[in-house]
């Protein structure tokens, strides 16, 4: 519903928008433990850094915009402890030690201010770190988000709020970000560049590595309807100028005419119960299906859905799994029914006598 309303926005707004913008964005402390980037393995040597005093300490890093930098994991009282090379000059001993803390559903340290060399300026990016256990003793740590850049677009006297997200925290913005329409994880989700299409008006857009403003601009593109079945529909699309993430209603999708990769597709549509199912699929480098837009448009098809029955022995053992993908040959990536999971399928399993030996249920992973 957020989303749709948000087209209606945008769309009602668009006409008006004829101008260039270069929209101010303010950077802040926003902390949000629903994002992580993936660190990577323990370090077995910290290299030459300085180090203070640490007990069992384990180490890690991870790259920033001007350097690699080193974080410490040690123990202290019976509680993890992390200490972190947050001004790049590979020297622990000056640092402040940070202690868990209760964010959401999980315990981690941060927000850690991380200075970080742009352009010759000294700026301070936030971040947090999670550290997960494993059942080995090991430890994996993640970056947590811990800031955003915040602005808003205006359209004929009506406001969009602008969100960006350093989802993978190395303090730039860059193509593993996000660029939110609307508000965080409800509205438009975005790369931080790109082109945009609403209903038949294109947009060019991007935020600088500094993050410091948005520019939007409408641009004139020779186009066409793509059918797709659904109510509300959504495409991105991949040539080799680079991506469209295109938006429509009622079963039509204006894009530009072309060749292209289809890279992503959402589609919702209600039910004869009017519930609103919204299928999400994808498909990346060769595996992504061609889409041909002439002049005289195109069609999309991606039912019926295809289901394979996947297994896998372990010993005694029989590990079934599903591969769902759409007539088009994209790998499902989310289905709702009414913004909730449907039921998890079952599996029935039949002796040659047609016995019914086991019916075990599949789940969400």
């Amino acid at each position: 519903m957020r989303w749709m309303m948000l087209m209606l926005l945008l769309t009602s707004c668009a006409a008006m928008a004829q101008d260039k913008q270069i929209v101010p964005l303010r950077y802040e402390l926003w902390w949000d433990e629903r994002s992580f980037w993936f660190i990577g393995k323990e370090l077995t040597t910290p290299g030459n850094a300085k180090l203070p005093p640490l007990n069992n300490p384990k180490f890690f890093s991870s790259k920033f915009a001007d350097s690699e930098r080193l974080f410490a994991v040690a123990e202290e009282e019976g509680e993890l402890i992390l200490v972190a090379d947050t001004d790049g000059d590979n020297d622990l001993t000056d640092e402040k030690v940070f202690r868990l803390r209760q964010r959401g559903y999980h315990r981690v340290f941060g927000p850690i201010p991380m200075k970080i060399r742009v352009n010759g300026k000294i700026v301070v990016r936030h971040i947090g770190v999670r550290v997960d256990r494993e059942e080995d003793g090991s430890l994996t740590p993640y970056l947590i988000v811990a800031s955003r850049w915040k602005g808003t677009v205006q359209w004929d006297g009506k406001s969009v709020p602008v969100t960006i997200l350093d989802a993978n925290a190395d303090g730039l913005v860059n193509e593993d970000d996000f660029l939110f329409l609307g508000d965080e994880f409800e509205g438009r989700r975005l790369p931080v560049s790109g082109r945009l299409g609403i209903e038949g008006r294109f947009f060019r857009f991007h935020v600088p590595p500094t993050g410091e403003h948005l520019v939007i601009e409408p641009i004139q593109v020779k186009s066409a309807t793509v059918q797709v079945r659904g109510d509300e529909a959504s495409l991105t699309l991949e040539d080799n100028d680079g991506r469209w993430t295109l938006d429509g209603r009622n079963g039509k999708v204006s894009a530009p005419a072309g060749e292209f990769r289809l890279l992503e597709v959402t589609v919702s549509r209600k039910d004869s119960q009017g519930r609103n199912w919204v299928l999400t699929a994808a498909a990346y480098g060769p595996a992504a299906p061609r889409l041909n837009v002439s002049e005289h448009g195109a069609s999309l098809e991606i039912e019926p859905l295809k289901v394979e029955l996947i297994y896998n022995r372990k010993g005694d053992e029989v590990e079934f799994s599903l591969d769902i993908k759409t007539a088009n040959g994209m790998s499902l990536r989310g289905l709702t029914v009414d913004n909730r999971l449907p039921p998890e399928p079952k599996l029935q399993l039949k002796a040659p006598n047609g016995e019914v030996i086991a019916e075990p249920q599949f789940h969400y992973g």
